[in-house]
């Protein structure tokens, strides 16, 4: 698993999973494995050799006094901030490697914005994490799984899981104590296998075309890439669709994607890039693949997209007038009602590819239900997530008190590595009322004062 260099080399020289696949690892997953192979935390791999190697003050500074500024910034890592690029030199030098570029999404800047391309944090697939346990393979993160418009393992066929079925928390890209394949706030396995959302074969469609060609995407040699692609071409193919497909009827053209109007122009007009999963969709609603939009020259005296409907038809909007199948979107309102995970009729018009409205007109009492029973999950859930950040803050208050530290919102916040936890009122009332019931009222008297001043 560990490849020394020829070279020396102050770390160990290990080879990145899942290399020139679409499964390749992610960067954020190569730092918690060199820390895992060298016997020592996340934290002492970043404070002790990174950062030290990163000429940046405010970084320094933070190692010292325990700051939380190179983690909190860590879910860029795997994209192509300057942040990025530098941690990447650092780690290239200390590991005599040259190839740790390719496990970020470094060969795509310049194509699409950095602004919901990643997600915010961790996700996994249970059933990779338990069959590469089970067999004896090397548990690692693919960078696949970190983009934002991924959300199925396509191994699998299921969904991606965001949060620890365990401790039900959400997991950082980096944290200073993590290990491969487990939850760094629980430390248990990340091979739980939670209900999985029901699957919906139209969603699982989308799922699976965003998937293919993301991973498509990902094999591409970056070299080669950087050579053939810039955003000039995806402007220059945007108004190419535009004009060959929607004969520069704008309107048309965002009616069939479903990507609002004022966005379309922008991107027409060369205002900004267009967004990763708004490409991915203009892809998907055209039946052509992601790469055949980005590799192939445009030419505007040739047709060079598939498109089985004419353009007249597109004209005259007959491709959005699909009669309503009464019957069949009544079932799947049915189905939907019946999903362990409840979803909002926002998510459930997308999921049956019809205007919201529309689907409230003609199927009022279904939606209604929809509604309410996301709502309600939506408050179930609020309820258990300040019922157990209440019994964090019960730990923290009496575990200082017991080291006969005043529990000041300060001391619990440090303790628990949250900062600005107590901004919460319902929070803060719960912890104004544990320092009522303490025997700390009247010794803490003075700090508590100043506490509200």
């Amino acid at each position: 698993m560990i490849e020394q260099s020829h070279t020396a080399s102050v770390l160990y020289n290990i080879e990145p999973m899942g290399v020139e696949t679409g499964l390749l690892e992610s960067f954020s997953s190569y730092l918690i494995r060199v820390a895992y192979e060298h016997n020592i935390t996340v934290g002492h791999l970043i404070n002790k050799i990174v950062i030290p190697e990163m000429n940046k003050e405010y970084l320094e500074r933070s190692t010292i006094y325990g700051g939380n500024s190179f983690y909190e910034g860590a879910k860029t890592l795997n994209g192509f901030t300057d942040n990025t690029t530098k941690v990447i030199k650092v780690m290239e030098m200390l590991t005599s490697r040259e190839d740790l570029a390719n496990l970020t999404l470094c060969k795509l800047k310049g194509l699409f914005p950095i602004r919901n391309l990643l997600k915010e944090s961790l996700a996994w697939c249970p059933n990779c994490i338990r069959n590469w346990m089970d067999n004896g393979k090397v548990i690692y993160y693919p960078l696949i799984w970190n983009l934002k418009s991924v959300n199925i393992c396509f191994t699998h066929k299921r969904y991606l899981i965001e949060i620890c079925p365990a401790c039900n928390k959400k997991i950082d890209f980096l944290r200073r104590h993590m290990v491969p394949g487990y939850c760094p706030n629980c430390i248990k396995l990340l091979t739980q296998d939670p209900l999985n959302k029901e699957k919906d074969k139209l969603e699982m469609l989308w799922h699976t075309f965003v998937f293919q060609n993301t991973q498509s995407l990902l094999e591409l040699d970056t070299s080669q890439l950087s050579l053939i692609i810039n955003q000039d071409r995806v402007f220059k193919q945007l108004n190419l669709i535009n004009e060959e497909i929607f004969l520069g009827n704008t309107s048309s053209f965002s009616k069939f994607t479903n990507i609002p109007k004022s966005t379309l122009r922008d991107w027409l007009k060369e205002g900004n890039l267009p967004t990763f999963n708004g490409i991915l969709l203009i892809c998907y609603k055209l039946n052509i693949k992601l790469l055949d939009f980005i590799l192939q020259c445009p030419q505007k005296s040739a047709s060079i997209f598939q498109f089985s409907n004419k353009v007249d038809d597109l004209n005259k909007e007959k491709i959005n007038r699909i009669p309503l199948d009464v019957v069949a979107i009544e079932n799947n309102l049915k189905e939907i009602l019946l999903y362990d995970t409840p979803i909002s009729m926002m998510e459930a018009a997308k999921i049956l590819g019809r205007d919201r409205r529309v689907l409230y007109s003609h199927f009022p009492d279904y939606c209604k239900k929809i509604s309410k029973r996301y709502s309600d999950f939506i408050k179930e859930k609020s309820s258990h997530r300040i019922q157990l950040l209440k019994e964090e803050i019960n730990y923290a208050f009496y575990a200082l008190i017991n080291n006969e530290i005043y529990p000041s919102s300060g001391k619990i916040e440090k303790y628990l590595n949250r900062n600005g936890l107590l901004r919460e009122k319902v929070l803060q009332d719960h912890w104004r009322g544990l320092i009522t019931q303490s025997n700390f009222l009247v010794e803490g008297k003075k700090h508590f004062n100043d506490e509200f001043k």
